[in-house]
């Protein structure tokens, strides 16, 4: 979503946009076009002609969804409304069936669809696949696990977008040779842009935070070290355990409880500096935790330098709270986690 309060749709997400409504009109009897401006923080407004019915939807627009917590992401961030729309390239049929679950509209290139008005409009189409290559072809830059880190680094402080290579790097652990292919991917994909004193600013927060949490959950988080145990209750390590300043810190649920105060923890997460091996092992000794596989105590490796980002102590920066509440796909966790991505998408408008 944009964060601008009238835009018209970038060259991209219209080619995007054209592309579905015409595979929609070839698939079902639908005629659609794009509306002259959309209003924040959606990516574009189309009108749709279907039934005899006159529709308008605010869209979501998103290059390629692979992965179910994607739409777990959207969903969090509201895009399952009546008047909400997710115009994205091809959508497999698990995915699709995903977006009805969740009351998700959707149209893709391909020319599926679920359009769900609650006022008598009900398509569902999905199986068909791309009639040429398109779209689908185009790969726009790809985001790597070291442009994650830094996009992590720009949400917990939006400072940093204009700071340095060099003093990019250490915060968030990548090779300065890597930032400038990371500033590169971001401007491609839209996520940040120049201002006209030549400053760069994030052009489009919502859309950032969830390019973030979902790569994050499926690029960057399977290649930490991560561990699960089993020992004290929730409650007693919640109560005993407590962060160092500057080596650990509650991530996941402990740390949304600490931060809004409405959520009754049912796992913890923490993340620990590993340069000191002797760090996690005084962790398990301690405790007497057990490994577990579905143990509710999660210790992660953190992927940035601990010395920065040091005031949202004693849990990690909000973004990274707001990816591990969407990673526990609870749907008690979503409210909060709304409540969390509101909070950064303000502070990086600030």
């Amino acid at each position: 979503m944009n964060n601008l309060a009238s835009i018209k749709p970038m060259a991209m997400e219209r080619d995007l946009i054209d592309r579905a409504l015409s595979e929609l009109g070839q698939s079902i009897d639908v005629r659609g076009k794009v509306l002259a401006t959309s209003n924040a923080p959606w990516d574009a407004r189309v009108l749709l002609e279907v039934g005899g019915q006159k529709l308008t939807y605010h869209c979501e627009v998103k290059g390629r969804i692979d992965r179910r917590s994607v739409l777990l992401d959207l969903n969090a961030r509201g895009l399952a409304v009546p008047d909400g729309l997710l115009v994205t390239t091809l959508l497999s049929q698990e995915l699709a069936a995903t977006c009805r679950e969740l009351g998700m509209q959707f149209i893709d290139t391909a020319g599926n669809a679920y359009l769900n008005n609650g006022a008598g409009l009900y398509v569902f189409v999905s199986g068909r696949r791309a009639s040429e290559l398109g779209f689908n072809a185009v790969e726009v830059a790809s985001i790597t696990p070291a442009a994650l880190r830094v996009m992590f680094g720009f949400l917990a402080d939006p400072s940093m977008l204009n700071a340095p290579y060099r003093g990019i790097a250490p915060a968030v652990r990548v090779s300065t040779g890597a930032i400038g292919k990371v500033f590169d991917t971001l401007h491609a994909r839209g996520f940040i842009a120049t201002a006209p004193n030549g400053d760069r600013v994030i052009a489009a927060p919502d859309l950032l935070l969830g390019e973030w949490a979902t790569g994050y959950l499926s690029r960057l988080k399977p290649k930490l070290k991560t561990y699960r145990f089993s020992g004290p209750s929730v409650q007693e390590f919640s109560e005993r355990w407590a962060p160092a300043r500057r080596a650990s810190a509650w991530g996941g649920e402990t740390a949304a409880a600490i931060h809004t105060r409405h959520l009754k923890p049912g796992a913890c997460t923490v993340y620990l500096q590993m340069d000191e091996p002797q760090a996690l092992r005084h962790l398990v000794k301690d405790f007497k935790l057990k490994a577990d596989p579905a143990g509710p105590i999660e210790v992660v490796e953190a992927f940035w330098n601990m010395d920065w980002f040091a005031d949202a102590f004693p849990t990690v920066p909000l973004p990274l709270i707001y990816a591990d509440l969407l990673g526990t796909h609870d749907a008690r966790n979503l409210a909060v986690a709304r409540h969390i991505a509101s909070e950064v998408t303000n502070h990086v408008r600030r």
